[in-house]
């Protein structure tokens, strides 16, 4: 069992960029759905690394082809323009179209993410949870969406996608498995 610190002190990103420069059309695409706004810049970092994290987890553990344009894209526009974030939420829901899955990761449900949920229960994209709590959220805001709870399901194999604060933990000391 790697540790995900190992793995990100490994390169994640090169692991990640790996993942499209030869792309397996039998691999399912999944769009992962974490939160990105904070009103605290360091935290937004954080929350960057942490949708990369599940990506490279999504990616080298389940094999699913992983995207998360919060992951990369605040790097080009920035979050506090309103017309910057409304096209890269924009970007966010075409590329959400074009997937197979919506993994909803993390502890937390943000504003951002039930509207990525709402439109992934609106086009009958499945959805997979990984925290009990966020499932139960999760299948709220799809029935309100107008979809059938059943598109949302609990994955417990994967319990590190359900880790919010404690993936990115301190840089010494605590430990987090995958």
């Amino acid at each position: 069992m790697h540790n995900i610190f190992e793995l990100c002190c490994e390169g994640y990103d090169k692991l990640l960029e790996r993942q499209f420069q030869k792309p397996d059309c039998t691999r399912k695409k999944v769009y992962v759905c974490s939160p990105f706004s904070d009103p605290d810049a360091d935290k937004q970092q954080e929350n960057m690394r942490r949708a990369r994290l599940y990506m490279l987890y999504a990616n080298e553990h389940m094999g699913y082809l992983a995207r998360a344009p919060h992951a990369y894209l605040p790097m080009l526009v920035c979050d506090k323009i309103p017309a910057e974030r409304a096209m890269a939420l924009r970007f966010g829901l075409e590329l959400l179209e074009q997937s197979d899955m919506l993994l909803v990761c993390g502890t937390e449900l943000s504003k951002g993410m039930k509207g990525e949920i709402t439109h992934a229960a609106k086009l009958g994209i499945p959805i997979k949870v990984f925290d009990d709590e966020l499932y139960v959220q999760t299948r709220k805001v799809v029935t309100k969406a107008g979809a059938t709870k059943h598109l949302v399901t609990l994955d417990r194999n994967h319990a590190v996608l359900g880790l919010g604060q404690a993936l990115i933990g301190p840089e010494e000391g605590g430990e987090v498995h995958a």
